[in-house]
């Protein structure tokens, strides 16, 4: 009974940790056309702060840029 018992510790920590615990992966937002922003990541860190980043998604034509910041404390996902 012993092992059964120290046998299913484990899988039930697991399962608590990920049931308390949410995954932030950030928030993302599209700013406009690469066109348009000459430098998406300074356009990013001036609308979002210094912890976001940009990035041009090129997905045909000037691209899309395309921001990843932290997600505000009181926003859900």
């Amino acid at each position: 009974m012993a092992k059964t018992a120290s046998s299913l510790v484990l899988p039930i920590i697991f399962l608590v940790m990920f049931a308390l615990v949410e995954q932030n992966m950030g928030c993302m937002a599209v700013l406009g056309s690469c066109g348009v922003i000459s430098d998406c990541s300074m356009a990013c860190k001036s609308k979002f702060g210094p912890n976001a980043h940009g990035y041009c998604d090129r997905d045909g034509g000037s691209g899309t840029c395309v921001c990843v910041y932290p997600c505000p404390a009181n926003k859900s996902h």
